[in-house]
């Protein structure tokens, strides 16, 4: 039997259309999750500079990307000083960059 590689582990169980999705999710969650970890703080000091609860702050230190969707996420970015911007390039190609644009202590 040969062995079967997927472009990321929810591609092994998900739709393509789903599986991407959680792909997205779970990148931009480890980025504030490291954010987090860079800052020093803990969950409650990050609660507070969120505003968001500890537990949901839990869940992102934790991974549980089932509980966030994309726009809670990009929320969260924001609220940390970061911008997303999607640029449609042609029907081939399309990017979203991610960056800073508060100077603050992050």
């Amino acid at each position: 039997m040969a062995l079967k590689f997927y472009e990321s582990p929810f591609h092994a169980t998900e739709t393509a259309e789903v599986a991407s999705n959680m792909v997205l999710r779970a990148d931009i969650t480890i980025m504030i999750r490291d954010i987090i970890e860079r800052q020093g703080w803990t969950q409650q000091q990050a609660a507070k500079e969120l505003s968001l609860s500890q537990p949901r702050v839990s869940d992102i230190m934790n991974g549980k990307i089932e509980k966030f969707t994309l726009d809670f996420l990009v929320t969260v970015l924001d609220t940390l000083g970061f911008k997303a911007r999607f640029t449609f390039g042609d029907i081939n190609s399309a990017n979203i960059d991610i960056r800073r644009v508060k100077s603050e202590s992050i």
